[in-house]
């Protein structure tokens, strides 16, 4: 592994110029190739090309005139199941990505991906994202006029999903408003195991990785979409801007070629309600330092508040199995207590109902009496005014 990131290195000054130069990076992709094939094999991962049917789909969002042939693009697309993606990204095509800081710190991805001037986001500053945001715009627009020789990759969703789903889609890519390469990978499963992290642990997972034989990465490329007329005066329910709009309609095609369900959470969400399941508390600064913590608690006036269904927990069922299985047994046991509290107040209701009647009964039988006790005081003195004539 050394040595890999030693030759990585080396390549990557040699031939410097790679992203301007077409004979350096040509070069430049063979030996990231190399390495990703030997790094797949040597876990386990086979990648292969799928075809999916998308001819119909592309003609519903973009038009029954779209032109297919026109294959000139800005950017690569991918959504999003783990690791071994980008991995498969390198294999494919070499390109440089935008990712997290902490990545350029990885093993083997790491040093690849410095070397193929990915660009690194710190989520946290916000000069940074801005700053990466423009940087991304300019790598697009020199990619597409052709200046530049090395193609971004991007995954739109901004995180993990389970291979599953298809999660809202970030502003970047679409921004420019320029063509879009969209490439849906797919995890053929071959046991229990699955190859997308999910929520778990990633050094467990990848160790669990290592004690399956094989596992298959299917990978499907679909033709360029571009920002057509068709898509902002047919789709304007998708969005406000048109660059929203844009981005919608990619996840549609994404959600209905590939059978992705559309969702709106990502992996940290899943993981901050598991532990919020597990500890029966919400933080929702978890991921955020100590200035930004306070900055949003001042501006926003946003406290720690306990975990709900209606806030958090109906939308993780779209995102995993796993925590539904919870969900499940807290609303069957909810339900329950809402049938003993039914049971109670009828039951109240019925004592209630009880004393009333009871109470009207007892009215009822004391103006019996006393009328009786009114007739028999009649009859009495009519009695006696009778004897006393008689008399």
């Amino acid at each position: 592994m050394i040595f890999v990131n030693w030759h990585i290195k080396l390549v990557s000054k040699i031939y410097k110029d790679y992203n301007t130069n077409p004979d350096q990076r040509k070069k430049m992709k063979n030996a990231v190739s190399f390495w990703s094939s030997i790094f797949l094999v040597m876990n386990g991962v086979w990648i292969r090309r799928k075809h999916l049917d998308y001819e119909e789909v592309y003609k519903k969002y973009l038009g029954e005139d779209y032109d297919f042939k026109d294959d000139k693009y800005s950017i690569i697309l991918s959504n999003h199941i783990g690791f071994f993606d980008v991995v498969t990204c390198m294999r494919l095509f070499a390109p440089g990505f935008i990712a997290k800081s902490p990545v350029k710190n990885f093993w083997f991805v790491g040093p690849i991906s410095q070397g193929l001037n990915c660009l690194f986001v710190d989520r946290t500053n916000e000069e940074n994202k801005k700053q990466i945001f423009d940087s991304l715009l300019e790598r697009q627009t020199a990619f597409y006029e052709g200046t530049l020789f090395s193609p971004m990759v991007n995954f739109p969703e901004g995180t993990c999903s389970c291979c599953r789903n298809i999660l809202r889609f970030k502003k970047g890519p679409f921004y420019a408003l320029l063509p879009v390469k969209p490439m849906i990978l797919k995890i053929n499963q071959r046991s229990s195991f699955h190859l997308s992290v999910g929520a778990s642990n990633v050094v467990l997972h990848y160790v669990k990785n290592l004690c399956h034989f094989m596992n298959t990465i299917d990978y499907t490329i679909l033709p360029t979409i571009r920002p057509v007329d068709y898509i902002f005066e047919h789709n304007q329910n998708l969005g406000k801007e048109k660059w929203q709009i844009f981005a919608n309609t990619v996840r549609k095609i994404y959600s209905e070629v590939g059978g992705l369900i559309e969702a709106n959470m990502g992996m940290r969400d899943l993981n901050r309600y598991i532990k919020a399941m597990r500890t029966g508390f919400y933080d929702p600064f978890e991921d955020m330092d100590f200035e930004h913590k306070n900055k949003n608690k001042d501006d926003d006036n946003i406290i720690r508040d306990s975990i709900s269904d209606e806030n958090f927990g109906p939308r993780i069922n779209t995102i995993s199995s796993e925590p539904q299985d919870i969900i499940d047994i807290r609303e069957k046991e909810e339900k329950e207590n809402d049938v003993e509290v039914k049971k109670d107040e009828d039951y109240e209701k019925l004592e209630d109902n009880d004393k009333e009647e009871k109470l009207e009964d007892n009215n009822k039988e004391d103006n019996e009496e006393n009328k009786k006790k009114e007739e028999d005081n009649n009859i009495d003195n009519n009695k006696n005014e009778i004897e006393e004539k008689l008399i």
